[in-house]
């Protein structure tokens, strides 16, 4: 059994700002790193870090792009023959600006994302069938994602979705409802709720509605305030770790790899969510997206008590 992942790839360029732009604005940079990216892609490197080898379902265009995901990915000991790789459609990108507070803009362009099809799922349905936890998020067409789900439910795994970005209300309703375990941060909890998660009380409200439209198990990141979990038996309020952030960009990527990797090495959903917290949190620590995964020993130590 594995945990596979099926979404986005791309190559972020990022560049470090003193502020924002507001619209109509050009504000000068201090340098900018280019890396991996995209939440699958994020996600899929995060889990390997965390000791977990999993299947990565994902599409890049024939290009110089592309080669460069395929290298990075295969540097990180992950099977790279997952990769389906778009006959005419580039590389996935996005372009991030970073202010000094560690707050971004991303702009994306999708590029082989958004070229994912129904037949290329269908060739991947056997490793699909044969995970135990499937990692799902929204840059990727919403047919491909509904297949993936189709194929990993008919052999039992449990469906993790992060709900980014929030689609039409109607489609999301209809992805919740096949939805095991869904990972909203506030911005999205509003979007899919209309409740502003920022406390256990409102949390508590937005998650009822959220339980209602399917998900049995619910997780609201809320960044500062910790990560709140409700499930039919039980729910609480996660604390946030104190870390000395410098970059937001993925951390929500790496949360929710370390809680499929946490759940799937058996552990319970409160001690699961603490281990995502600080697999979250580290990320932030860091420049980049994906090279910014955190690795097993260092959540580990993080975890420790008085750390």
């Amino acid at each position: 059994m594995s945990i596979a992942v099926v979404g986005s790839s791309n190559i972020d360029f990022a560049a470090r700002v003193a502020k924002l732009p507001k619209p109509g604005q050009t504000v000068p940079a201090k340098e900018y790193i280019s890396g991996p990216g995209g939440k699958g892609c994020n996600q899929a490197l995060a889990i390997a870090r965390l000791g977990v080898s999993p299947v990565f379902i994902s599409k890049i265009g024939d290009d110089a792009l592309g080669r460069q995901l395929v290298t990075s990915l295969a540097a990180e000991g992950i099977d790279t023959s997952h990769l389906i790789i778009a006959d005419a459609a580039q590389t996935g990108t996005a372009l991030i600006s970073i202010d000094e507070a560690g707050e971004n803009m991303i702009t994306v362009v999708g590029g082989a994302n958004m070229t994912m099809t129904r037949g290329d799922l269908h060739e991947k349905q056997d490793y699909l069938r044969d995970c135990d936890y499937l990692l799902l998020q929204l840059e990727c067409p919403v047919v491909a994602v509904d297949c993936a789900i189709k194929y990993a439910r008919e052999g039992g795994a449990k469906i993790m979705l992060d709900p980014a970005p929030v689609p039409d209300h109607m489609v999301m309703r209809d992805l919740l409802a096949l939805t095991d375990i869904v990972t909203p941060n506030s911005t999205e909890c509003r979007a899919m709720t209309g409740i502003e998660p920022v406390d256990e009380a409102s949390a508590k409200k937005a998650a009822k509605v959220l339980h209602d439209m399917g998900p049995k198990t619910v997780i609201i990141k809320m960044g500062r305030e910790g990560a709140y979990y409700s499930t039919p038996d039980m729910s609480g309020l996660v604390a946030s770790f104190t870390v000395s952030a410098i970059d937001t960009v993925g951390a929500g990527d790496c949360f929710n790899a370390g809680l499929a990797v946490a759940l799937h090495n058996g552990q319970a959903l409160p001690d699961a969510v603490r281990f995502a917290c600080a697999t979250g949190a580290l990320a932030t620590t860091r420049n980049g997206a994906g090279d910014a995964a955190p690795t097993l020993d260092q959540v580990l130590a993080l975890l420790e008590p008085g750390s």
